[in-house]
């Protein structure tokens, strides 16, 4: 039988997991807008990290997300992220959690002097922290699949 206790805990997993998926539709919201620096920057802790690998690379610290989220918009001119089914485990300490999505993206990027269309696609690997209330990210790992130019596809040409 559920006790008051139980009842608590999960109600905080609840909660946690709902503020969680807010601050990834903020990260989609801010990249759709140009990707402006400072507040995708805020949105991880001052150590965090985005892992964007080979493509994107990685990126630790204030600091150097300031700088990577300030030059994204020259090679990712437009984009639509579509963030789709999360799966989120907050720990029971409710101040800790980790989530998968997959990224279906639609974009124009910028390539050799051309805007390119383009399907991005991938999964997202996430930490969360709780800081001073707010659920923030502290590692982002994307795992590309594909980036495709639209004219030829992804079977012809899964990366651009």
């Amino acid at each position: 039988m559920p006790t008051e206790d139980n009842f608590a805990a999960r109600l905080g997993k609840l909660e946690a997991e709902l503020e969680i998926r807010k601050l990834k539709a903020a990260y989609a919201g801010l990249c759709d807008a140009g990707y402006p620096a400072e507040p995708l920057a805020a949105q991880f802790t001052q150590d965090g990290i985005f892992d964007g690998g080979e493509r994107f690379g990685v990126h630790s610290g204030h600091e150097e997300l300031l700088a990577y989220f300030g030059n994204v918009s020259n090679d990712i001119v437009w984009a639509l992220h579509y963030m789709v089914a999360p799966a989120i485990t907050v720990d029971d300490s409710l101040t800790t959690a980790t989530g998968t999505w997959y990224l279906w993206e639609p974009c124009t990027l910028a390539i050799d002097g051309e805007n390119v269309p383009t399907w991005i696609s991938g999964k997202y690997a996430d930490e969360y922290a709780l800081v001073d209330g707010v659920w923030l990210f502290s590692h982002v790992k994307l795992v590309l699949e594909t980036i495709s130019d639209v004219r030829k596809n992804w079977v012809e040409a899964p990366f651009v």
